[in-house]
């Protein structure tokens, strides 16, 4: 059972990683607004990417719920589940932009979207060291909540790699 401070923590993580995120987005896109923009075809491969990725999650869910009508018990605590969904959900979401030329808004600074990617990659990375190094990463068997902050830095870390591939292989195109 979780206890009410973790609850509390988690709420007060999620609240500061969200006003975190508006400075951010205001430091990688080249205009210093918060929102990225977007032309018509990336607004549609967007939308695309969207329903795909809603489909992936629908799926992963109805998995899910297969397993727990089924009795299997998956050796991670629930919430850490429902990241490994959501992460997954993300990745298809932002693979298939990436991949369409979708991901990257017209005002965003590439160079720094990578360095961002690669910094919370690095931090997320620096706390599951640590949640493994005191034990807390696995208790009985069990992926605990910080492996969430491992599955994060895997998440930005593909992404981040995804757009430096796409950014260089993009230039090199143009330079043939």
């Amino acid at each position: 059972m979780t206890s009410t401070a973790s609850m509390i923590g988690l709420a007060i993580g999620i609240t500061v990683g969200l006003i975190i995120c508006i400075f951010v987005f205001r430091y990688m896109n080249k205009d210093k607004k918060m929102a990225t923009k977007y032309d018509e075809m990336q607004e549609i491969v967007r939308g695309r990417a969207y329903k795909y990725s809603f489909w992936v999650l629908l799926i992963l869910i109805a998995i899910l719920a297969c397993l727990e009508v089924g009795g299997v018990e998956l050796p991670m605590e629930k919430l850490v589940l429902y990241f490994i969904l959501i992460f997954i959900s993300v990745l298809v979401q932002t693979g298939y932009c990436i991949w369409n030329d979708a991901y990257i808004g017209i005002n965003t600074n590439v160079r720094r979207f990578v360095i961002v990617a690669v910094v919370i990659s690095i931090i997320n990375l620096f706390s599951a060291f640590a949640a493994f190094k005191t034990g807390n990463m696995m208790v009985d068997g069990k992926l605990q909540t910080p492996f969430v902050n491992f599955l994060c830095a895997v998440l930005f870390l593909i992404i981040g790699i995804e757009v430096f591939i796409k950014y260089a292989s993009d230039k090199r195109a143009s330079e043939d």
